[in-house]
């Protein structure tokens, strides 16, 4: 396996993201596509293709921010190796940014949820994957995200400064809205 990220480069290309993207990125953790590919246009932000060799397995969505990588958004194809593919996704990530940490959110386990099995199988991925728990969460009416970290440590004041960063015009109120949500264990 040879996971590499490339830009992308046509419409082809963009229509085969925006449809894993709608497939795969649960409702309602979707932001508008259109708004997506929009950023992708800011010096800090990247919206790319992911290749093993010559084989388009899926897309990443993310954002530099000083020493921090954040993942807003990923998929790869639903295929027997797709697990390989991200763990070799984020491996690529730590080759490509040696001195980030890295910080994803992952739905945060519920044992009385109807998927309680899906949300511990994805915690034990991350951890087997580098990340550890941040002791930071997002609690929302309907769901709740922790926050993961590859990397020694994290401030919550660093998602906010991301939010500001990639979002320029509206970061503030997004950020006023987090602050509410985001709470510590």
């Amino acid at each position: 396996m040879n996971v590499k990220f490339t830009e992308i480069q046509n419409a082809a290309e963009r229509k085969q993201v925006q449809e894993l993207y709608s497939k795969d990125v649960p409702a309602h953790e979707k932001a508008y596509f259109h708004f997506l590919w929009w950023k992708r246009k800011r010096p800090n932000v990247s919206f790319v293709n992911i290749y093993d060799e010559d084989k388009w397995v899926g897309f990443v969505f993310f954002s530099l921010y000083k020493d921090l990588v954040y993942v807003w958004f990923f998929a790869t194809y639903d295929t027997i190796g797709s697990k390989d593919y991200d763990s070799a996704m984020f491996a690529e990530m730590e080759r490509l940014y040696p001195n980030h940490r890295i910080v994803v959110s992952i739905e945060a386990e519920n044992e009385s949820a109807d998927n309680a099995e899906q949300s511990t199988k994805e915690k034990q991925f991350y951890e087997a994957n580098g990340f550890r728990d941040t002791g930071y969460f997002v609690k929302r009416k309907a769901d709740s995200f922790k926050l993961m970290l590859i990397g020694k440590s994290f401030h919550i004041e660093e998602l906010y400064s991301v939010n500001k960063d990639v979002y320029p015009l509206i970061g503030r109120f997004i950020v006023l809205d987090l602050r509410k949500q985001i709470q510590r264990k």
